[in-house]
């Protein structure tokens, strides 16, 4: 039996220059991708403030980086001894990745850090294995189960205090409501109840981005958090 995650088909965004290639893959797949036109810069900076600072070497994974938007930002930011796997299920993706990792400047110092796979998120085997976990995924475009799903995989993937950074559309639910049927007002409610609930507990840091079509937030959850003796 197939998992729900496997309904996943992630396509992401790229900067000006690679949207092309970004709308080759989103036409046709609108629903799966959580997308509207390529993120800008300043979310991937937003969505990669807690990779900078101070700190030890760092195992960090990207789920769905597309063509490397963010992925670029975070090798920016990487230190010596750290170790990035970029997980991608989009297979055009992933390869175009490769080659911008192997080629471009902006990966010259730290291109053996950097790791590219092709799969689905529950592919990836270990038990609190990461340092900090930076996802594209599009929770708001999945069912409830697969939402929730992802998150369970997130929590066993992840070290305790380990932080997990993620970005929705501004209010995009609450948006949508009013004019979607009955079956997708469920959907969404499902998906309400679900994230809220992982928010609240375990939000540590939001901030709104509106240098971006649409506006976003960039939510660092928690969700191992070490707790006091």
């Amino acid at each position: 039996m197939n998992s729900p995650l496997s309904k996943i088909k992630k396509v992401s965004w790229a900067p000006l220059k690679e949207t092309r290639s970004f709308i080759k893959e989103v036409v046709g797949r609108f629903s799966t991708t959580g997308a509207i036109l390529p993120s800008s810069k300043y979310l991937a900076r937003a969505i990669c403030a807690t990779v900078r600072g101070e700190r030890a070497p760092w195992n960090i994974l990207e789920v769905g980086p597309g063509t490397g938007a963010i992925t670029r930002e975070i090798a920016r930011s990487l230190k010596p001894g750290d170790t990035l796997t970029a997980i991608e299920i989009n297979e055009s993706f992933a390869e175009h990745l490769r080659h911008d990792i192997q080629t471009k400047k902006e990966y010259a110092k730290t291109k053996d850090q950097i790791q590219v796979q092709v799969g689905k998120l529950e592919d990836l085997g270990g038990n609190a294995v990461y340092d900090c976990i930076i996802s594209g995924l599009p929770m708001n475009n999945f069912e409830g189960e697969i939402v929730k799903q992802i998150f369970s995989v997130f929590r066993s993937l992840m070290k305790p205090g380990a932080p997990l950074s993620y970005y929705e559309y501004f209010a995009i639910r609450n948006l949508k409501y009013p004019f979607v049927p009955q079956a997708e007002k469920k959907r969404l409610r499902e998906v309400s109840e679900i994230v809220d609930e992982e928010i609240k507990k375990y939000q540590i840091r939001a901030r709104k981005v509106w240098m971006n079509v649409p506006p976003a937030v960039v939510r660092t959850l928690v969700l191992n958090p070490i707790l006091s003796k």
